[in-house]
């Protein structure tokens, strides 16, 4: 999951933890987590059921001229999903826990990088019109999804930048109120 990203992001976060482990001592444990896909389509349909139950009247009554066909659309598709749908994602949500629990039995941070991909150009019609590109918001949200699905506390700390300039990122999560070790572990990376 973690070499799931362009060779720049791999690159400056295999360089930040190699430095956490010289001048640090810190130690890195290859663990995996299952079930990855699971967990993205779980994440899309509590995420997608909450935005249709928080916002769908104000969407429907206020926001639907004034929004982007990508708002429009999306709203659309969270309200497609039913309620057998959100209870399943909650019992993908209750493993996915269960595995990360696991994990932390074994190592006090989880690492990844904070994306798969450094921002890439917005088209000039998507300032317009919005835009719906899931296959650069997949690489976006590829590490993401566990801290917000899950309710973990996630850090993100920047480690380099790409050929263009584009800054990149590491990210730790943490096991549940370890907020405290995640902020050393920033403070030691910056």
């Amino acid at each position: 999951w973690f070499d799931h990203c362009d060779d720049a992001v791999r690159s400056n976060c295999y360089k930040a933890l190699y430095l956490l482990k010289l001048h640090y001592g810190c130690e890195t444990l290859e663990v995996t987590l299952p079930e990855l896909e699971e967990m993205r389509r779980a994440h899309y349909i509590t995420i997608g059921c909450e935005c249709d139950s928080s916002f769908s009247h104000d969407f429907e009554n206020l926001g639907r001229e004034k929004s982007g066909v990508d708002a429009r659309i999306q709203m659309r598709a969270y309200r497609a999903f039913s309620s057998r749908e959100f209870l399943n994602a909650q019992r993908h949500r209750f493993r996915q826990m269960y595995y990360h629990t696991e994990i932390f039995k074994k190592a006090s941070v989880i690492v990844t990088p904070t994306t798969g991909i450094t921002a890439y150009h917005i088209q000039r019609d998507a300032l317009k019109y919005g835009e719906i590109d899931y296959i650069n918001s997949a690489e976006l949200m590829r590490y993401q999804i566990a801290g917000n699905l899950l309710g973990l506390p996630a850090i993100s700390i920047p480690v380099g930048y790409d050929t263009f300039g584009m800054p990149i990122g590491i990210q730790f999560i943490g096991r549940p109120w370890s907020e405290a070790t995640l902020l050393r572990l920033a403070c030691a990376v910056e």
